[in-house]
């Protein structure tokens, strides 16, 4: 891959979510205003909901939900498997197409059904709204965990000492945070690697930018900078993305990847090692 190819590296993104079908409280707070519609479909399977939302696209959302995905979330992966975000197009135009991906990998056809039969108490919301936050917290942190955990792989079979979540020392003794370093923070860090998953957007992935950004600045001539970035939620915010890819261009970091380099990025980081007398 070229330096000039950011419409590659953007298409090499991947979808860091495995979100567990789970039920939702906002669904049984808004689902009053279509519940009747819902029962007269009769049996729910994946062709009378086609039917269902081709009639009413504006719940698409609220169908959505039971699957455990919010309205952002929602437009993430659609945007992923659909190359748009309306939904309300997609159930008028495709709804079979629609309905068969959010069943497929978010089971919302058994996750309905349970949700109309049951009998909801004041209770069984404030469980929801706790499970619900607790789960955007796990989430978030399980993507990135998914990828420290090939990173970290990648030290390991090389047999390079290394220090996760720390800081690393350079230019004038500034310091900047990075997820791994080898072969240890502050003083002893020689290759730095900063990892940024996200399935969601926010101001959360310009953080993220600023954090790579503020590696690149403070590394010195003889220290290495790669970046390892995925998740769809930097589709929504290209121009942050634009932004790290444009270090690696102007070769202020010296490789940035997504999960589906990381045979690039292993053979980087044992190169660099090489060159650094680490192996």
């Amino acid at each position: 891959m070229t330096a000039s190819s950011f419409e590659l590296f953007r298409d090499s993104l991947s979808n860091l979510d495995k979100v567990a079908p789970r039920k939702d409280s906002q669904m049984v707070q808004s689902i009053n205003e279509v519940l009747v519609e819902l029962r007269n479909t009769g049996d729910i399977t994946r062709e009378s909901l086609a039917r269902f939302v081709k009639v009413f696209p504006d719940t698409v959302p609220l169908i959505a939900t039971t699957g455990g995905l919010g309205q952002e979330q929602l437009k993430n992966q659609l945007r992923f498997k659909f190359n748009t975000t309306a939904w309300l197009s997609l159930a008028k135009k495709s709804p079979s197409d629609l309905i068969d991906f959010l069943d497929t990998e978010f089971d919302v056809v058994n996750q309905l059904k349970r949700e109309l039969t049951k009998e909801w108490t004041y209770s069984d919301v404030l469980v929801e709204r706790h499970l619900w936050s607790k789960k955007q917290g796990a989430s978030s942190v399980g993507r990135g965990r998914k990828i420290e955990d090939e990173v970290e792989k990648i030290a390991k079979e090389l047999g390079l000492p290394y220090a996760m979540r720390t800081r690393f020392k350079g230019r004038a003794n500034e310091t900047a945070p990075c997820d791994l370093a080898i072969p240890g923070g502050m003083d002893e860090a020689q290759i730095v690697i900063g990892m940024k998953g996200f399935n969601s957007t926010g101001s959360k992935l310009t953080d993220a930018v600023v954090e790579v950004e503020k590696m690149a600045s403070v590394r010195l001539p003889n220290q290495y900078v790669f970046a390892v970035i995925d998740g769809i939620g930097w589709l929504s915010r290209q121009s942050d993305l634009r932004r790290i890819f444009a270090l690696w261009e102007t070769k202020q970091i010296d490789g940035v990847y997504t999960l589906r380099h990381m045979e690039r990025l292993r053979e980087d980081i044992k190169n660099a090692a090489h060159r650094l007398n680490l192996l």
